[in-house]
């Protein structure tokens, strides 16, 4: 039997298996949740030109010497409109957020500073900073320099980054196709009507094809294998179009596990088989021709789990994605958690952040792998490390909180 290998090695086999997927052209519209595989230059300043950034009136700083100021009203610039003459000794121009400055411009008052005198003139009551309401040509990003790298993760403010910097197209990552396996004669599939004795309802199938989603994936299923080579066989076979195979259950050492056998008689390469982890330690990776596949346990957190540590970073990778893992927090253990050393852990944990900025975590309670609202109540996952044993409470530890949830 294949000795269990480290979290650490279990990355580093996956990490060996990895390929970019073809690179894509797509319209900005359907770039959201994409990875993107060029730089972004800006092909013009951000913001183009010096604006107004109130509603306001452009001044010349020596007409305000004294105030209040009364000042002849020369003007009105909306924006979009191209200023055709300057700001004039003892005169102001009548201005909108965003529009450009005429020539001459000191400053911008804004409306709430002022009154109406008589027509035709403007009572300044308050005298502005020398360029102050001014939003100067390239504040935010200078003509021809980098705004956005390749690897980044496309979200709103990216898009609209890209916009602003004159883009309508862009190069991405493909999406990445994810089939997904359930494996069981113990599944029951209907959704009304009681359970039949003995059987259960499907979480993995639901659950895996969500987080398959949440990671920006493409899904085909979850199909059902029953405990039967044929039936296994049929699955597998209907999958093979997809870049990535997920299967879950079958993959420990029972009777009925019949998943490592049966990918083996069809040509699969195995990489690895079984993690020193928990929950998830009996899971299988390794290639199907050039198909990625993922043998995940059968227990719903165990899979859930193995999905967030191995595969999501994966469809990243995949992706082309820069950042493909969520940055360590260290945390403080509000009270002691059992764990003998020997196994990494897991452990479902929920963070509050202090007064005072740190963060107190504790667990969501037992921790059995067949527990799933366990995951459903954390807001992170306690990384514990082999070398760990009965972390007591005040401890500091790390955590990673999961991609779905916040830590307030």
């Amino acid at each position: 039997m294949q000795d269990r290998i480290t979290v650490e090695e279990a990355l580093r086999k996956i990490s060996a298996e990895l390929r970019l997927l073809p690179t894509e052209r797509v319209p900005l519209s359907a770039a959201l949740g994409r990875v993107l595989r060029e730089t972004i230059i800006a092909r013009e300043s951000i913001p183009p030109f010096d604006n107004s950034g109130m509603d306001g009136f452009a001044v010349r700083m020596e007409d305000l010497a004294v105030v209040p100021a009364r000042l002849r009203l020369d003007g009105d610039i909306p924006a979009g409109k191209n200023p055709q003459s300057g700001v004039r000794p003892g005169g102001c121009i009548q201005i909108m957020t965003g529009a450009k400055v005429p020539p001459g411009t000191e400053a911008v008052v804004p409306v709430e500073w002022t009154t109406e005198h008589d027509p035709g003139f403007v009572r300044i009551n308050q005298c502005p900073k020398k360029g102050a309401y001014i939003r100067r040509a390239g504040q935010d990003v200078k003509e021809g320099t980098s705004v956005i790298s390749g690897g980044t993760h496309i979200t709103p403010p990216v898009v609209g980054m890209i916009a602003a910097a004159g883009y309508q197209e862009i190069k991405v990552g493909a999406t990445p196709h994810v089939a997904v396996i359930v494996t069981g004669d113990e599944l029951h599939l209907e959704a009304d009507g009681p359970l039949p004795p003995a059987k259960i309802r499907d979480a993995n199938g639901p659950g895996l094809v969500a987080q398959i989603l949440d990671a920006g994936g493409l899904v085909t299923g979850p199909l059902i294998a029953r405990d039967n080579p044929d039936s296994l066989i049929q699955a597998i076979e209907a999958s093979k179009g997809a870049d990535v195979l997920i299967i879950s259950g079958g993959v420990s050492v029972g009777t009925h596990d019949l998943v490592k056998d049966v990918l083996a008689n069809m040509g699969f390469r195995q990489s690895f088989w079984r993690v020193r982890q928990r929950p998830g330690g009996p899971m299988l990776f390794g290639k199907l021709g050039s198909q990625l596949v993922f043998g995940l346990p059968g227990n719903p957190v165990s899979a859930a789990v193995c999905f967030l540590q191995y595969v999501r970073p994966a469809l990243f990778r995949l992706g082309g994605a820069a950042q493909v893992n969520p940055p360590f927090l260290c945390a403080q253990l509000e009270f002691p958690v059992k764990k003998p050393a020997g196994l990494y852990h897991f452990v479902r944990g929920r963070a509050v952040r202090q007064e005072d900025g740190r963060l107190l975590v504790q667990t969501t309670g037992p921790q059995a792998s067949n527990l799933y609202s366990s995951l459903q109540h954390a807001n992170c996952l306690i990384h514990l490390p082999e070398d760990c044993a009965d972390p007591s409470g005040g401890e500091e530890v790390k955590i990673t909180r999961l991609p779905w949830a916040t830590i307030d």
